[in-house]
């Protein structure tokens, strides 16, 4: 029997994407020979191509809000053929066009936005159940099962770029490395204040060196934490696989529920991860070797990108020292 060609289009969000390996190892679990593709953004196509499931990243050259319908026509048009299957992790319109177009044969996805054509493989969870981020995806290949740790996202490491980034930013490796996360693309109400992260960073001794990853919007941010000595701000001085390489050598990373959270879980490093707004009994951090804080105060989870009552509780009242107790 020949292997499958299948095509899995994720949300495109780092921690979407880091997610959805789940879904990769999965498929790969029954049928070792699947041939699997991934349907990404450029920023994302070296991050595919750190997970050894994947065959390879298909490019769509769109922004994230572009429909980019003549972008999405020709590039269905040259994978036609080439797929039996798609799996689409979005809800959205757009995102079930390529393979629609492409006319792959089964189009697996969720219910959403009247895509009954575009979508002829029809997968329904229940508002909590599709919450489970990491669940639904491992649930949209053959039938529901609960999320076993065999399907935990696990990143490769580039050696030649990992030595690169160590000489280029002066990372000395005699002492403990520690990544602080201080942003999140989602919004304030997932991120612990600044304040704290200085508090932290204060009660680290000099056995430590911490690097601050970010994007560019997230500089100033790194800024304000960095000391000039045992921290070093590397916001938007790194690319999503620098900070896959970055993460394998560090021993924890303490992060808000963010992108770069998930990928920190899938390096091997200790997640040492804040909640506020969102739930931990739903995107959680997917590695045994983790510590969560989360304070579950009577207002959250909300889901609400800033706090709606002004006070961010669920954020505020978790404290350096408690999260200092992790490093352990």
């Amino acid at each position: 029997m020949s292997s499958q060609r299948i095509l899995i289009v994720p949300q495109n969000w780092l921690g979407d994407i880091v997610m959805s390996q789940t879904l990769l190892k999965k498929i790969k679990s029954e049928d070792i020979k699947a041939k699997i593709d991934v349907l990404v953004e450029p920023a994302f196509k070296e991050l595919i191509e750190r997970m050894p499931e994947a065959n390879q990243p298909i490019v769509l050259d769109c922004k994230h809000k572009e429909l980019g319908l003549m972008k999405r026509f020709n590039l269905a048009k040259k994978i036609r053929g080439s797929y039996d299957q798609s799996i689409v992790l979005s809800r959205s319109l757009k995102s079930a066009l390529i393979p629609y177009l492409a006319k792959i044969p089964i189009r697996t996805g969720e219910r959403g936005e009247s895509r009954y054509i575009l979508i002829n493989d029809l997968k329904s969870f229940s508002k909590e159940d599709r919450r489970k981020t990491a669940y639904r995806y491992v649930s949209m290949f053959s039938e529901k099962e609960e999320l076993d740790e065999k399907y935990y996202p696990s990143l490769e490491t580039n050696t030649k770029n990992l030595e690169a980034l160590i000489s280029k930013h002066v990372i000395n490796l005699d002492k403990k490395i520690v990544i602080f996360a201080p942003g999140a693309a989602f919004g304030p109400s997932k991120m612990w204040p600044i304040d704290k992260f200085k508090e932290l960073l204060e009660k680290l001794d000099q056995k430590y060196k911490i690097l601050i990853l970010g994007s560019k919007s997230e500089i100033n941010l790194g800024d304000q934490i960095a000391d000039g000595k045992n921290a070093i701000n590397l916001c938007g001085k790194t690319s999503i696989q620098d900070a896959v390489d970055l993460m394998h050598i560090s021993e924890f990373c303490v992060s808000n529920d963010s992108g770069l959270m998930h990928l920190a879980s899938a390096t091997g490093t200790k997640s040492i991860s804040i909640y506020g707004a969102t739930s931990p009994d739903l995107t959680p951090p997917l590695t045994t070797n983790k510590e969560i804080h989360y304070r579950r105060v009577s207002c959250s989870p909300c889901f609400e990108k800033k706090c709606k009552y002004g006070h961010y509780n669920c954020l505020v009242e978790i404290q350096a020292d408690d999260v200092f107790k992790s490093f352990k």
